[in-house]
């Protein structure tokens, strides 16, 4: 296995959540139903507003480009649940933003809240080397429908592994319910080349065969696993 670095960079109001819903089917109001009266503090909603890491061949309808990714995209969702609490991501129509009065700035900065909470509910599996050094940290849903990106783009995601992997960290999600976590120096992510492939080929959810580098200015590809 080999991988390709490349290099790149990356970077109001509020109204009709009754419309969202409606798009989104989200079953806050039923389509067509007048909605009720906006609450004071319409925090409730919001927390189903979520940035993810997507594939561009999902064909996510309200995007923004990740600097340097040729196969995936920043893409806007919300999250619901069915009957039985599995969890459903959905994509956001490109209308609803519009009639929320949002552009992707606001709408981001709504979903941070969500994100660190979903932060904060995970435990990494720590992958140490024969010096009992951590090379690598494993990051798991707790749901299979579940979407590991939503953590990965919390404000405090660095924060939070910067004790460990430093100010850089080397990201890799080859399903959309797993991350490899690497440190950017002395890193071993090209061995990790197999499995990270084998992962994305069989998964029911692949995500990228791309590699990230996060920092404190943000989040860019920086290369792509191949096969040999």
């Amino acid at each position: 296995m080999k991988l390709r670095r490349q290099s790149a960079r990356f970077k109001t109001g509020f109204a009709k959540l009754a419309a969202l819903a409606c798009l989104l089917r989200l079953g806050v109001v039923p389509c067509g139903a007048e909605p009720a009266p906006l609450p004071a503090n319409p925090a409730p909603e919001e927390a189903a507003w979520r940035v993810t890491i997507a594939a561009k061949t999902a064909l996510p309808q309200v995007t923004q480009p990740i600097p340097g990714a040729k196969e995936t995209v920043f893409a806007a969702v919300a999250v619901s649940a069915d009957k039985n609490g599995v969890p459903r991501i959905l994509p956001l129509p490109k209308a609803a933003l519009a009639a929320l009065g949002l552009d992707w700035a606001a709408f981001s900065s709504k979903t941070a809240a969500a994100a660190s909470a979903a932060l904060a509910k995970l435990q990494p599996e720590w992958i140490r080397d024969d010096h009992r050094v951590i090379e690598c940290a494993i990051l798991r849903c707790e749901h299979p429908e579940e979407d590991i990106s939503i953590a990965l783009l919390a404000p405090d995601f660095l924060k939070r592994f910067k004790p460990v992997f430093g100010r850089k960290i080397l990201i890799a999600i080859p399903e959309r319910n797993t991350a490899y976590l690497f440190p950017s120096l002395a890193s071993r992510y090209p061995d990790y080349a197999g499995r990270i492939l084998s992962l994305y080929r069989k998964s029911a959810h692949p995500v990228s065969r791309e590699l990230y580098e996060l920092s404190a200015t943000g989040l860019r590809a920086v290369g792509i696993y191949e096969e040999p």
